[in-house]
């Protein structure tokens, strides 16, 4: 039988360790602070941002919520300079995308690198195609955890990326190269995913398409990882079909994988940061 790489259950026993880490931390007068900055009137967006804000004050990280509904790219990045400069903010959290005519890159390329606890600004992604200390993407570090907590080796995998995101894929490519692990990757639209997917050992897709990798195209044993989202009303479908999971010797389901997990690694990297401010 597989193992199923429970996100779900993961992120509960990190987020019980980061309330230990952020009792220590106060004890020695530091309160974790983090900032969310949501722009426009999208509704799931908001839905999600609260739901940071509420996972956060539940472990004790002090946090700030700025919905700017209404904007322009220069108060964006003047609010976030202000965030740059204050004490009590270790950590900034801008949530993409941003509304419709505002710059994306100018505002995460605004952040601090050292309250850059998203991994979305192309400081931090260069630092983390250099190999050098950085907080990487939450979707980066998800993987990563789940792999430690199930005892999986990284080691000595054939890896298969597929996707071209700036916040998953991308970075997770340059993480695993500079891990020297052996990776091939692959953009959404590429022909050669079927043949390509039959030599992986782990494969870690993200295209959006419900259901693209199927059986025939995965050897036995090999790892999946599913980072895809296809909505279809309430229900939401990964990118790996379930009978892929018969032949795989551990995979993340969806919903239930890496997804619950990214809260969490947003809030580990900004206890991450307090610390490293306070020197403690």
């Amino acid at each position: 039988m597989p193992v199923v790489l429970d996100g779900k259950a993961t992120t509960g026993k990190v987020m019980e360790e980061l309330g230990a880490q952020v009792e220590a931390l106060s004890e020695r007068g530091v309160t974790p602070g983090l900032a969310l900055v949501l722009t426009g009137t999208d509704k799931y967006s908001a839905r999600y941002v609260r739901l940071k804000k509420k996972r956060a004050e539940s472990i004790g990280i002090y946090t700030e919520f700025h919905h700017l509904e209404e904007t322009t790219d220069e108060e964006l990045g003047a609010l976030i300079q202000r965030l740059n400069q204050d004490p009590k903010i270790h950590g900034i959290m801008v949530q993409l995308p941003l509304a419709e005519g505002l710059d994306e890159l100018k505002a995460v390329n605004t952040i601090a690198p050292e309250k850059d606890v998203d991994g979305l600004s192309p400081n931090t992604l260069g630092r983390l195609l250099m190999g050098e200390e950085c907080y990487p993407p939450a979707g980066v570090e998800a993987i990563a955890e789940l792999f430690k907590r199930y005892g999986l080796e990284m080691e000595y995998k054939h890896w298969l990326v597929v996707g071209d995101s700036n916040f998953l894929s991308k970075p997770l490519a340059a993480y695993l190269m500079n891990k020297r692990l052996n990776v091939t990757t692959a953009g959404p639209n590429c022909p050669h995913i079927p043949e390509l997917a039959k030599t992986a050992d782990v494969i870690s897709v993200e295209i959006q398409k419900k259901h693209f990798i199927t059986a025939d195209m995965v050897k036995e044993g090999v790892i999946l990882i599913d980072n895809g989202n296809n909505y279809e009303g309430s229900k939401v479908f990964g990118d790996v079909d379930p009978s892929a999971y018969e032949k795989a010797s551990a995979y993340t389901p969806v919903p239930g994988g890496t997804g619950p997990m990214l809260i969490a690694m947003l809030l580990r990297n900004t206890v991450r940061a307090a610390s490293a401010a306070s020197g403690v």
